[in-house]
Protein backbone atom coordinates (compact mmCIF):
# COMPACT_ATOMS: atom_id res chain seq x y z
CA UNK A 1 0.00 0.00 0.00
CA UNK A 2 1.50 3.93 -0.12
CA UNK A 3 1.16 6.29 2.89
CA UNK A 4 1.16 9.76 2.44
CA UNK A 5 4.17 11.34 4.35
CA UNK A 6 2.22 14.19 5.91
CA UNK A 7 -1.02 12.88 7.32
CA UNK A 8 -0.31 9.09 7.10
CA UNK A 9 -3.55 8.40 5.09
CA UNK A 10 -3.68 4.98 3.58
CA UNK A 11 -4.35 3.96 -0.27
CA UNK A 12 -3.95 1.07 -2.14
CA UNK A 13 -2.60 3.01 -4.99
CA UNK A 14 -0.20 5.43 -5.59
CA UNK A 15 -1.15 9.12 -7.25
CA UNK A 16 0.11 12.94 -7.69
CA UNK A 17 -2.29 13.69 -4.69
CA UNK A 18 -3.30 12.81 -1.53
CA UNK A 19 -7.01 12.17 -1.56
CA UNK A 20 -6.99 12.93 2.26
CA UNK A 21 -5.30 16.26 2.79
CA UNK A 22 -5.01 17.24 -1.16
CA UNK A 23 -0.61 17.53 -0.61
CA UNK A 24 1.35 16.72 -3.74
CA UNK A 25 4.01 13.93 -3.98
CA UNK A 26 4.04 12.54 -0.84
CA UNK A 27 2.37 8.93 -1.50
CA UNK A 28 5.34 6.70 -0.94
CA UNK A 29 5.03 2.74 -0.60
CA UNK A 30 5.06 0.97 2.49
CA UNK A 31 5.40 -3.04 2.94
CA UNK A 32 4.22 -4.75 6.21
CA UNK A 33 6.25 -8.01 6.81
CA UNK A 34 3.58 -11.02 6.63
CA UNK A 35 2.96 -13.07 9.73
CA UNK A 36 4.28 -16.58 9.51
CA UNK A 37 2.22 -19.46 9.41
CA UNK A 38 1.89 -22.16 11.69
CA UNK A 39 1.92 -21.85 16.00
CA UNK A 40 1.28 -19.12 17.75
CA UNK A 41 4.34 -19.78 20.37
CA UNK A 42 3.04 -17.44 23.03
CA UNK A 43 3.12 -18.46 26.54
CA UNK A 44 -0.26 -18.78 28.01
CA UNK A 45 -0.46 -16.26 31.28
CA UNK A 46 -2.66 -15.92 34.79
CA UNK A 47 -5.35 -13.91 34.88
CA UNK A 48 -6.49 -11.63 37.33
CA UNK A 49 -9.44 -10.00 38.67
CA UNK A 50 -9.57 -6.29 38.79
CA UNK A 51 -10.39 -6.55 42.91
CA UNK A 52 -7.44 -8.95 43.54
CA UNK A 53 -4.75 -6.73 42.10
CA UNK A 54 -2.53 -4.54 44.17
CA UNK A 55 -3.53 -0.96 44.17
CA UNK A 56 0.34 0.47 42.71
CA UNK A 57 -0.36 4.27 42.08
CA UNK A 58 2.24 5.39 39.54
CA UNK A 59 4.89 7.00 40.84
CA UNK A 60 5.52 10.86 39.96
CA UNK A 61 8.30 12.97 39.80
CA UNK A 62 7.81 16.83 40.33
CA UNK A 63 9.70 19.63 38.78
CA UNK A 64 10.33 22.71 39.95
CA UNK A 65 8.17 24.32 37.21
CA UNK A 66 4.42 24.96 39.42
CA UNK A 67 2.75 25.15 35.91
CA UNK A 68 4.40 22.36 34.46
CA UNK A 69 3.17 19.98 37.78
CA UNK A 70 -0.07 21.31 37.54
CA UNK A 71 -0.58 20.53 33.88
CA UNK A 72 0.84 17.04 34.15
CA UNK A 73 -0.69 16.79 37.50
CA UNK A 74 1.48 16.47 40.00
CA UNK A 75 4.66 15.67 37.81
CA UNK A 76 6.08 13.37 35.38
CA UNK A 77 5.03 9.77 35.65
CA UNK A 78 7.56 7.20 36.22
CA UNK A 79 7.91 4.97 33.30
CA UNK A 80 5.48 7.69 30.91
CA UNK A 81 6.57 8.53 27.47
CA UNK A 82 6.11 12.04 26.63
CA UNK A 83 5.43 13.83 22.98
CA UNK A 84 5.88 17.40 23.15
CA UNK A 85 5.56 19.21 19.72
CA UNK A 86 4.83 22.70 18.29
CA UNK A 87 6.00 25.31 15.89
CA UNK A 88 9.89 25.12 14.77
CA UNK A 89 10.20 28.70 16.33
CA UNK A 90 7.72 28.04 19.31
CA UNK A 91 10.46 27.14 21.54
CA UNK A 92 10.38 23.40 22.24
CA UNK A 93 14.32 22.54 22.72
CA UNK A 94 14.37 25.77 24.92
CA UNK A 95 11.61 24.08 26.94
CA UNK A 96 13.25 20.29 26.99
CA UNK A 97 16.63 21.98 28.14
CA UNK A 98 14.93 23.98 31.03
CA UNK A 99 13.02 20.75 31.53
CA UNK A 100 16.09 18.87 32.08
CA UNK A 101 17.31 21.32 34.50
CA UNK A 102 13.63 21.52 36.81
CA UNK A 103 13.81 17.71 37.16
CA UNK A 104 15.99 16.08 40.08
CA UNK A 105 17.59 13.29 38.18
CA UNK A 106 20.02 11.98 35.90
CA UNK A 107 18.80 13.08 32.45
CA UNK A 108 20.42 12.50 29.13
CA UNK A 109 19.60 15.02 25.94
CA UNK A 110 19.76 13.25 22.80
CA UNK A 111 19.79 15.46 19.68
CA UNK A 112 20.98 15.69 16.07
CA UNK A 113 19.82 18.63 15.01
CA UNK A 114 22.33 20.33 17.11
CA UNK A 115 25.84 19.76 18.13
CA UNK A 116 26.69 19.32 22.17
CA UNK A 117 28.21 22.62 21.86
CA UNK A 118 25.17 24.71 20.62
CA UNK A 119 22.77 22.94 23.29
CA UNK A 120 25.76 23.92 25.90
CA UNK A 121 26.06 27.68 24.64
CA UNK A 122 22.27 27.46 24.89
CA UNK A 123 22.35 26.00 28.51
CA UNK A 124 24.62 28.68 29.10
CA UNK A 125 22.42 31.73 27.98
CA UNK A 126 19.37 29.94 30.01
CA UNK A 127 21.85 29.97 32.80
CA UNK A 128 22.03 26.25 33.52
CA UNK A 129 24.67 24.56 34.96
CA UNK A 130 23.78 21.17 33.49
CA UNK A 131 25.71 18.93 36.44
CA UNK A 132 22.70 16.20 36.13
CA UNK A 133 22.62 16.26 31.54
CA UNK A 134 24.68 14.40 29.83
CA UNK A 135 24.62 14.78 25.98
CA UNK A 136 24.23 12.71 23.38
CA UNK A 137 24.93 13.88 19.51
CA UNK A 138 23.33 10.66 17.48
CA UNK A 139 20.68 9.77 14.92
CA UNK A 140 20.90 5.76 15.03
CA UNK A 141 18.26 4.19 16.83
CA UNK A 142 20.31 1.36 18.04
CA UNK A 143 23.18 3.22 18.79
CA UNK A 144 21.23 5.25 21.17
CA UNK A 145 19.60 2.62 22.66
CA UNK A 146 22.75 0.73 23.46
CA UNK A 147 24.13 3.51 25.04
CA UNK A 148 20.70 4.37 27.34
CA UNK A 149 21.20 0.55 28.31
CA UNK A 150 24.54 1.20 30.01
CA UNK A 151 24.20 4.58 31.65
CA UNK A 152 20.60 3.71 32.88
CA UNK A 153 18.67 7.70 33.37
CA UNK A 154 16.14 8.65 35.22
CA UNK A 155 14.94 11.06 32.14
CA UNK A 156 15.44 10.67 28.39
CA UNK A 157 15.13 13.32 26.49
CA UNK A 158 14.66 13.00 22.88
CA UNK A 159 15.04 16.29 20.22
CA UNK A 160 13.91 15.18 17.79
CA UNK A 161 11.91 12.04 16.45
CA UNK A 162 11.60 13.09 12.68
CA UNK A 163 15.56 12.88 12.49
CA UNK A 164 16.35 9.77 14.48
CA UNK A 165 16.70 6.01 12.03
CA UNK A 166 16.21 2.68 12.38
CA UNK A 167 18.05 -0.15 10.42
CA UNK A 168 15.11 -1.93 10.84
CA UNK A 169 12.97 0.51 8.69
CA UNK A 170 14.04 0.42 5.07
CA UNK A 171 13.35 4.61 4.42
CA UNK A 172 14.54 7.96 5.09
CA UNK A 173 14.15 9.80 8.44
CA UNK A 174 10.96 11.53 8.77
CA UNK A 175 8.68 9.07 7.00
CA UNK A 176 6.46 6.83 8.47
CA UNK A 177 8.12 3.66 9.07
CA UNK A 178 10.78 5.34 10.51
CA UNK A 179 8.85 7.30 12.83
CA UNK A 180 6.54 4.62 13.86
CA UNK A 181 9.90 2.44 14.30
CA UNK A 182 11.44 4.58 16.07
CA UNK A 183 8.51 5.64 18.71
CA UNK A 184 7.72 1.77 19.23
CA UNK A 185 11.27 1.17 20.28
CA UNK A 186 11.20 3.80 22.81
CA UNK A 187 8.33 3.07 24.27
CA UNK A 188 8.75 -0.49 24.59
CA UNK A 189 12.49 1.14 25.99
CA UNK A 190 10.63 3.59 28.86
CA UNK A 191 7.94 0.55 29.67
CA UNK A 192 10.37 -2.40 30.61
CA UNK A 193 13.17 0.24 32.29
CA UNK A 194 10.26 2.24 34.21
CA UNK A 195 12.02 5.37 32.84
CA UNK A 196 10.70 8.66 31.75
CA UNK A 197 10.78 9.51 27.86
CA UNK A 198 10.41 13.15 25.95
CA UNK A 199 10.02 12.81 22.40
CA UNK A 200 9.93 16.34 20.67
CA UNK A 201 8.01 15.61 17.30
CA UNK A 202 6.73 18.83 14.72
CA UNK A 203 3.48 19.71 13.32
CA UNK A 204 2.49 20.17 9.45
CA UNK A 205 1.67 23.45 8.34
CA UNK A 206 -2.27 22.76 8.49
CA UNK A 207 -1.18 22.78 12.28
CA UNK A 208 -1.16 19.14 12.92
CA UNK A 209 1.34 16.87 14.37
CA UNK A 210 3.68 15.35 11.52
CA UNK A 211 3.56 12.04 11.37
CA UNK A 212 1.17 9.01 11.60
CA UNK A 213 -1.67 8.86 13.90
CA UNK A 214 -0.13 5.69 15.51
CA UNK A 215 2.67 8.31 17.41
CA UNK A 216 0.35 10.17 19.03
CA UNK A 217 -1.78 6.38 19.84
CA UNK A 218 1.12 4.93 21.49
CA UNK A 219 2.62 8.03 23.69
CA UNK A 220 1.25 8.53 27.32
CA UNK A 221 0.48 12.19 26.76
CA UNK A 222 0.61 14.63 24.05
CA UNK A 223 1.53 18.60 24.84
CA UNK A 224 1.73 21.39 22.58
CA UNK A 225 3.62 24.50 22.97
CA UNK A 226 1.88 27.41 21.34
CA UNK A 227 1.83 31.10 21.15
CA UNK A 228 2.77 34.29 18.68
CA UNK A 229 5.96 34.53 17.15
CA UNK A 230 5.83 38.26 18.15
CA UNK A 231 4.60 37.95 21.72
CA UNK A 232 6.24 36.66 24.84
CA UNK A 233 3.29 34.15 26.18
CA UNK A 234 3.59 30.78 25.46
CA UNK A 235 0.88 28.30 26.37
CA UNK A 236 1.52 24.63 26.76
CA UNK A 237 -1.60 22.76 26.61
CA UNK A 238 -2.40 18.91 27.46
CA UNK A 239 -4.55 17.24 24.22
CA UNK A 240 -3.57 14.08 25.85
CA UNK A 241 -2.71 12.21 29.06
CA UNK A 242 -3.26 8.47 30.54
CA UNK A 243 -2.34 9.85 34.40
CA UNK A 244 -4.47 13.21 34.65
CA UNK A 245 -7.00 15.30 32.85
CA UNK A 246 -6.41 17.03 29.88
CA UNK A 247 -7.67 20.51 29.17
CA UNK A 248 -5.09 22.06 31.57
CA UNK A 249 -2.53 24.28 30.47
CA UNK A 250 0.47 26.08 31.84
CA UNK A 251 1.31 29.49 31.40
CA UNK A 252 5.01 30.51 30.62
CA UNK A 253 6.81 33.87 29.93
CA UNK A 254 9.53 33.85 27.50
CA UNK A 255 12.59 35.90 28.43
CA UNK A 256 16.49 35.72 27.75
CA UNK A 257 17.20 33.59 30.33
CA UNK A 258 14.27 31.18 29.15
CA UNK A 259 10.69 30.53 29.97
CA UNK A 260 9.31 31.45 33.47
CA UNK A 261 6.34 30.08 35.28
CA UNK A 262 3.36 32.73 35.06
CA UNK A 263 0.98 31.46 38.05
CA UNK A 264 -1.30 34.89 38.25
CA UNK A 265 -2.18 36.30 34.12
CA UNK A 266 -4.23 38.78 36.12
CA UNK A 267 -4.51 41.35 33.17
CA UNK A 268 -1.35 40.09 31.15
CA UNK A 269 -3.29 39.00 28.11
CA UNK A 270 -5.09 42.59 27.43
CA UNK A 271 -3.78 45.27 25.19
CA UNK A 272 -1.76 48.15 27.54
CA UNK A 273 -2.33 50.79 24.42
CA UNK A 274 -6.33 50.58 24.42
CA UNK A 275 -8.30 52.69 26.82
CA UNK A 276 -11.94 54.11 27.52
CA UNK A 277 -11.86 55.55 24.08
CA UNK A 278 -10.75 52.70 21.73
CA UNK A 279 -13.42 51.74 18.87
CA UNK A 280 -13.97 47.92 18.55
CA UNK A 281 -12.69 46.42 21.97
CA UNK A 282 -14.45 44.40 24.95
CA UNK A 283 -13.04 42.07 27.63
CA UNK A 284 -13.78 39.13 28.93
CA UNK A 285 -13.23 36.20 30.73
CA UNK A 286 -12.48 32.67 29.76
CA UNK A 287 -11.65 29.17 31.87
CA UNK A 288 -8.35 27.66 30.49
CA UNK A 289 -9.73 24.28 32.35
CA UNK A 290 -9.85 26.00 36.24
CA UNK A 291 -8.14 28.78 35.30
CA UNK A 292 -9.64 32.35 34.73
CA UNK A 293 -8.38 34.72 32.19
CA UNK A 294 -8.92 38.04 31.04
CA UNK A 295 -8.82 38.02 27.21
CA UNK A 296 -9.30 41.12 24.98
CA UNK A 297 -11.61 40.65 21.53
CA UNK A 298 -10.88 43.14 19.06
CA UNK A 299 -12.95 43.94 16.07
CA UNK A 300 -12.94 46.21 12.94
CA UNK A 301 -15.45 46.45 10.39
CA UNK A 302 -14.84 48.43 7.15
CA UNK A 303 -17.73 48.84 4.02
CA UNK A 304 -16.66 47.12 1.32
CA UNK A 305 -17.60 47.69 -2.88
CA UNK A 306 -17.22 44.00 -3.42
CA UNK A 307 -20.21 41.82 -3.60
CA UNK A 308 -18.81 39.12 -1.04
CA UNK A 309 -17.69 40.76 2.40
CA UNK A 310 -14.64 39.29 3.72
CA UNK A 311 -14.43 37.78 7.40
CA UNK A 312 -10.68 36.71 8.72
CA UNK A 313 -10.54 35.98 12.78
CA UNK A 314 -7.55 35.08 14.63
CA UNK A 315 -7.41 33.63 17.86
CA UNK A 316 -11.07 31.97 17.32
CA UNK A 317 -12.58 29.42 14.68
CA UNK A 318 -13.56 31.43 11.46
CA UNK A 319 -17.09 29.36 12.08
CA UNK A 320 -17.79 30.86 15.82
CA UNK A 321 -17.40 34.28 13.49
CA UNK A 322 -19.62 33.52 10.57
CA UNK A 323 -22.18 32.41 13.28
CA UNK A 324 -22.14 35.54 15.39
CA UNK A 325 -22.36 37.90 12.49
CA UNK A 326 -25.50 35.90 11.16
CA UNK A 327 -27.44 36.16 15.32
CA UNK A 328 -26.19 40.13 14.72
CA UNK A 329 -27.68 40.37 11.51
CA UNK A 330 -31.05 38.21 12.10
CA UNK A 331 -31.73 39.83 15.38
CA UNK A 332 -30.63 42.85 15.67
CA UNK A 333 -30.10 46.50 13.87
CA UNK A 334 -26.59 46.01 13.17
CA UNK A 335 -26.35 45.57 9.70
CA UNK A 336 -23.20 43.89 8.17
CA UNK A 337 -24.16 42.11 4.89
CA UNK A 338 -21.85 44.88 3.43
CA UNK A 339 -18.82 45.19 5.60
CA UNK A 340 -15.31 43.26 6.05
CA UNK A 341 -15.31 42.41 9.95
CA UNK A 342 -12.22 41.49 11.34
CA UNK A 343 -11.85 39.82 14.84
CA UNK A 344 -8.27 39.00 16.70
CA UNK A 345 -7.80 37.82 20.17
CA UNK A 346 -5.17 40.36 21.58
CA UNK A 347 -1.98 38.74 22.91
CA UNK A 348 -2.33 35.76 20.22
CA UNK A 349 -4.34 33.69 22.83
CA UNK A 350 -6.57 30.44 21.27
CA UNK A 351 -10.15 30.41 22.95
CA UNK A 352 -12.35 27.75 21.55
CA UNK A 353 -15.17 27.40 24.66
CA UNK A 354 -18.00 29.94 23.62
CA UNK A 355 -17.79 31.89 26.75
CA UNK A 356 -16.31 34.80 25.04
CA UNK A 357 -19.29 34.85 22.45
CA UNK A 358 -20.96 38.19 23.85
CA UNK A 359 -17.69 40.28 24.13
CA UNK A 360 -17.34 38.87 20.30
CA UNK A 361 -20.58 40.54 19.69
CA UNK A 362 -19.76 43.80 22.05
CA UNK A 363 -16.27 44.34 20.12
CA UNK A 364 -18.44 44.02 16.71
CA UNK A 365 -21.14 46.32 18.09
CA UNK A 366 -18.70 48.75 19.42
CA UNK A 367 -17.13 48.86 15.92
CA UNK A 368 -19.91 48.91 13.59
CA UNK A 369 -21.52 51.77 15.46
CA UNK A 370 -18.39 53.57 16.27
CA UNK A 371 -19.24 52.92 20.27
CA UNK A 372 -16.66 52.77 22.79
CA UNK A 373 -17.06 50.70 25.49
CA UNK A 374 -15.30 51.32 29.30
CA UNK A 375 -12.62 49.33 29.84
CA UNK A 376 -14.19 48.34 33.82
CA UNK A 377 -16.40 46.09 31.54
CA UNK A 378 -16.74 42.66 31.60
CA UNK A 379 -19.02 40.35 29.01
CA UNK A 380 -19.88 36.92 29.78
CA UNK A 381 -21.08 33.94 27.61
CA UNK A 382 -22.91 32.28 24.71
CA UNK A 383 -25.20 33.61 21.99
CA UNK A 384 -27.29 30.63 20.96
CA UNK A 385 -28.51 30.32 17.20
CA UNK A 386 -31.78 31.81 18.04
CA UNK A 387 -30.33 35.24 19.37
CA UNK A 388 -30.96 34.42 23.23
CA UNK A 389 -27.67 34.91 25.75
CA UNK A 390 -27.75 31.49 27.05
CA UNK A 391 -26.66 30.30 30.57
CA UNK A 392 -23.57 30.32 31.87
CA UNK A 393 -20.75 27.44 32.48
CA UNK A 394 -18.59 27.99 35.90
CA UNK A 395 -19.67 31.74 35.65
CA UNK A 396 -19.16 32.49 39.69
CA UNK A 397 -15.62 31.77 39.41
CA UNK A 398 -15.61 34.25 36.08
CA UNK A 399 -17.25 36.82 38.51
CA UNK A 400 -15.10 36.21 41.45
CA UNK A 401 -12.24 36.68 38.92
CA UNK A 402 -13.77 40.08 37.78
CA UNK A 403 -14.20 41.25 41.31
CA UNK A 404 -10.54 40.39 41.90
CA UNK A 405 -9.05 42.44 39.47
CA UNK A 406 -11.41 45.58 40.09
CA UNK A 407 -14.18 45.57 37.25
CA UNK A 408 -17.16 47.50 37.88
CA UNK A 409 -19.81 45.71 35.24
CA UNK A 410 -20.33 42.35 34.02
CA UNK A 411 -22.70 41.68 31.50
CA UNK A 412 -24.18 38.27 32.38
CA UNK A 413 -27.68 36.10 31.20
CA UNK A 414 -30.51 36.89 32.23
CA UNK A 415 -30.27 34.15 35.06
CA UNK A 416 -30.51 33.38 39.34
CA UNK A 417 -27.21 32.51 40.48
CA UNK A 418 -25.90 33.17 43.82
CA UNK A 419 -22.75 35.09 44.50
CA UNK A 420 -21.70 38.41 46.65
CA UNK A 421 -22.38 41.48 44.07
CA UNK A 422 -20.04 44.38 45.24
CA UNK A 423 -20.20 45.24 41.42
CA UNK A 424 -22.48 46.24 38.90
CA UNK A 425 -24.32 42.73 37.26
CA UNK A 426 -26.09 43.66 33.84
CA UNK A 427 -28.31 41.21 32.89
CA UNK A 428 -29.23 40.44 29.23
CA UNK A 429 -32.16 38.56 27.75
CA UNK A 430 -31.13 38.53 23.90
CA UNK A 431 -28.62 39.83 21.66
CA UNK A 432 -30.87 42.85 20.74
CA UNK A 433 -31.24 44.01 24.17
CA UNK A 434 -26.99 43.61 24.47
CA UNK A 435 -26.98 45.99 21.25
CA UNK A 436 -29.41 48.90 23.05
CA UNK A 437 -27.48 48.73 26.34
CA UNK A 438 -24.13 49.54 24.42
CA UNK A 439 -25.23 52.32 22.18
Amino acid sequence: MYVCSNCGNESLKWSGQCSFCKEWNTLSEFKESKAKKGKLGGVKKELKKIGTTDEILAKKSPTLSKELNNLLGWGITQGSVILLSGEPWIGKSTLSLQLANWYDGEIIYISWEETENQISDRAKRLGIDGKNISLLSESNLENILETLEWQKPDLVILDSVSVITSSNANSWAGSISQVKEVAEKMVQYAKNKNISVIIIGHITKDGNLAGPKTLEHLVDTVLFFEGERYEDIRLLRSLKNRFWSTGEVAIFKMKETGLQDLVDPGLEFISKENDDKTIGSSLSITIEWNRPIVVEIESLTTYTKFGYPKRSARGIPTQKLDLILAVLWKYSKVALESYDVYVNIVRGIRVGEPGIDMSIGASIISSKMNKAIPRDTIFLWEISLTGRIKNCFQIEKRIKEAQKLWFKKIYVPDVNFDIQKDVEIIKVKDIAELVSKIV
